[in-house]
């Protein structure tokens, strides 16, 4: 323990010595109480990499001079005259790589040299900027900064719990579409029009029911004799319908489907015949659908199947109307859904 006026004297002039050279150490001064001098060579003014090190370096304390350089200079006697010209280290920065000359104290020896790199492309050039300045420091004796106090860390957040992804449960859609009908029996192409109507029975699964009725009628000539023929068709099957990700989503379907066959004979202004049939067939059609708002959306369905049992009308004169054995229609619409 210190009494008296000489113990607290002595005790103060401990502390400003302490205090002294802590500064002094921050502020890299050299014995003399003069600024440690560093001269930094790039081969261009605006280096990223000799801009970073000039920071840091003044931020130590250090007194830097900056100079540009030609690639092809001899660097090493370059460094050699600026050591003997009082500066106490210098350093080449050439964009992903340095060189360090560090002085013997009060020489112009070189008593360290470092080179230090790393790959061009890597981003890693802050890295090596800290990595230089930091080699310099402990070199040359110089103490570290002062470090502020870390916060304490945040407490910790848990992540929310996502909501369940909502699954379709059931859904119900109707919608109406017109297209062109045709088959490989005598009967052309017709334009036909109609209503789908379509459950979901959860998951992928659903069941449709639809039912289309003739636009026009196609007719077959032979001399003066027509045959005009139209064609009702309505049916069912299973759904497969993936749930909508984006704006466009897709359909397939299967199923079976009845037909009426109805043909009216004329030869030249007198009625020969008029007469129906029913057939019966199994259809698949696969359709896209684009999305235009939450309910709407527009559809495009391509169906086609085979009959197994075809509706063939003669009339009295051995004129024929034929359903052929393979049929196929392509429609458009909007559908709308609840």
């Amino acid at each position: 323990m210190i009494h008296g006026r000489g113990g607290a004297l002595t005790a103060a002039v401990v502390v400003l010595a302490a205090i002294t050279w802590s500064l002094r150490a921050r502020a890299a001064l050299d014995p003399s109480g003069r600024p440690l001098r560093v001269v930094l060579f790039s081969v261009t003014s605006d280096d990223p990499l000799a801009g970073r090190i000039d920071a840091e370096l003044r931020a130590l304390g250090f007194e830097v001079s900056r100079a540009a350089i030609a690639p092809e200079i001899d660097i090493e006697a370059l460094v050699s005259r600026v050591l003997a010209a009082g500066a106490r280290a210098a350093v080449v920065a050439d964009g992903h790589r340095t060189d360090v000359w560090i002085a013997e104290d009060g020489t112009a020896r070189v008593a360290l040299r470092q080179e230090l790199e790393v790959d061009e492309t890597s981003g890693l050039q802050s890295v090596l900027a800290l990595r230089t300045v930091e080699f310099l420091r402990i070199s040359m004796g110089v103490g570290a900064p002062p470090i502020a106090p870390l916060p304490p860390p945040p407490p910790p957040v848990s992540a929310p719990t996502p909501p369940p992804r909502a699954t379709r449960s059931g859904w119900l859609a109707v919608d109406a579409a017109s297209g062109v009908l045709t088959s490989v029996g005598r009967v052309g192409p017709l334009a036909i029009a109609g209503a789908n109507l379509r459950a979901g029975l959860g998951g992928l699964f659903g069941i449709e029911l639809f039912a289309y009725a003739p636009l026009t009628n196609g007719t077959l000539s032979d001399g003066a004799d027509q045959i005009r023929t139209s064609v009702w068709m309505a049916g069912g099957g299973l759904l497969f319908a993936p749930p909508p990700e984006g704006t466009w989503a897709w359909e397939a379907a299967v199923g079976t489907m009845a037909f009426i066959l109805r043909s009216t004979g004329i030869a030249g202004s007198a009625t020969v015949g008029d007469d129906q049939g029913v057939g019966l067939a199994v259809y698949g059609h696969g359709a896209a659908r684009l999305r235009l708002a939450s309910r709407w959306s527009l559809r495009v369905d391509v169906m086609g199947g085979g009959s197994f049992r075809r509706p063939v009308l003669v009339f009295a004169n051995g004129d024929s109307a034929r359903w052929g054995t393979a049929f196929a229609a392509a429609l458009g619409g909007a559908e709308m859904r609840f």
